[in-house]
């Protein structure tokens, strides 16, 4: 649901904001921007806490200012509201988005936690192909003021259920990740086993790292924002709906793969690969014109989404383990978010300075950046080295 109404559907949004203000693409991009900057600061401001509190509470939390924000779309009727809405639904989307969903899984699963990831983050794709479709055609039937109380009454419906089914630890049904026993006492449960946040920020791989996602983030979200806008003035909205759907329906199909894949070859290689992958994607739609063109352009471009996404959490943890992952996570996303942020903005100035076309070349260009930074970042187990202790078995 924060996916399908959130991370999604940020393009849609922006395409009805567009024509309704009648505003220019790079002040309603701007707005966007707002809402990933909000969402990875509040993510970061909450991550202590993660650690410490019942993690249900933050579902709880963020789904009641969520649907509040979507809700309040209807009295939205000028580019200031639309900023201050985007910077109540941020908070929203990051109290109940990635940040505690990734530290649950991380908790949780050891053995096959990349399998588990790729299970867990599908959800993000999922949104895209069911939620941001109905949520298009809302808007596109209704207004943003219209739908807006029909997508908060949708996210406020589904968000809080997650108080009942989700535990923060293991340890809170006796059990250890991936279900083993608790050890006898005095014995430190491996699910507290990693390194501190401290240690964790002071290494090279770390810092690359946040680097490296900063300009994956800015490509691809800048991407993904535009991609209905792009294919709206290419073709027509038929053709970006669908052109949004394949590439969800890619994102789930390419992150169940690499999910399997990741346990076969090295992490870091595929993340290389995958990085390259989103270059030729972005370079593709920048000169794709037809329908056929772009639907082929965005399936390849959800290949790389879906799995760049689901590999950023995967990297922290199996570098870093998980004793203080949500901080560990949450401030390597807050760096990638300056990504995220900038993104939408920077293709939506590009666009009006020149067009989509060059735009999405510099989305192409940023990625080949990151190539370079994450090759540069060294190896993983050179990174643990860095906190772990000679003899662990870690």
């Amino acid at each position: 649901m924060t996916s399908g109404l959130g991370f999604y559907n940020a393009s849609v949004i922006l395409e009805a904001a567009t024509d309704e203000l009648d505003a220019n693409v790079a002040a309603v991009s701007g707005a966007t921007t707002a809402f990933f900057a909000i969402s990875g600061i509040a993510g970061f401001a909450a991550s202590p806490f993660i650690d410490r509190i019942d993690v249900r509470w933050f579902y709880l939390v963020g789904g009641v200012v969520g649907a509040g924000a979507l809700s309040a779309l209807r009295w939205v009727d000028s580019i200031v509201e639309l900023y201050v809405f985007f910077g109540f639904f941020g908070i929203g989307f990051a109290l109940a988005g990635l940040v505690p969903g990734t530290t649950v899984v991380a908790r949780w699963f050891h053995v096959r936690r990349s399998v588990a990831l790729s299970i867990a983050t599908t959800g993000l794709s999922v949104g895209g192909i069911a939620v941001t479709p109905f949520a298009a055609r809302v808007i596109d039937g209704r207004t943003l003021a219209g739908a807006g109380p029909w997508m908060g009454l949708a996210w406020l419906a589904v968000i809080p259920v997650s108080f009942f089914l989700i535990r923060s630890w293991p340890g809170d049904l006796g059990l250890q990740p991936d279900g083993a026993p608790q050890p006898p006492p005095g014995i430190e449960p491996e699910a507290l086993s990693g390194a501190t946040f401290a240690q964790a920020k002071r290494s090279r791989f770390y810092r690359l790292l946040s680097a490296t996602y900063a300009l994956v983030f800015l490509a691809q979200v800048g991407g993904l924002a535009h991609l209905f806008n792009l294919t709206t003035e290419r073709v027509d909205k038929g053709a970006a709906a669908a052109a949004l759907s394949t590439l969800a329906f890619a994102s789930v199909a390419g992150r169940l793969l690499g999910g399997v894949v990741v346990t076969r070859v090295p992490i870091k290689a595929l993340t290389s690969i995958l990085i390259v992958v989103q270059a030729g994607s972005l370079a593709l739609i920048a000169f794709a014109s037809t329908k056929v063109a772009l639907v082929v352009s965005a399936a390849i471009f959800g290949l790389s989404v879906g799995n760049l996404l689901m590999l950023q959490p995967l990297l922290l943890a199996e570098t870093f383990g998980v004793k203080e992952y949500s901080r560990i996570y949450s401030y390597n996303q807050l760096f990638g978010t300056i990504g995220v942020a900038g993104g939408p903005f920077v293709i939506g100035f590009i666009r009006d300075l020149a067009d989509y076309e060059v735009a999405m070349l510099v989305g192409s260009a940023a990625n080949i950046v990151a190539l370079a930074t994450f090759v540069a970042a060294g190896s993983v187990s050179d990174a643990r080295k860095t906190w772990m202790p000679a003899n662990s078995a870690f």
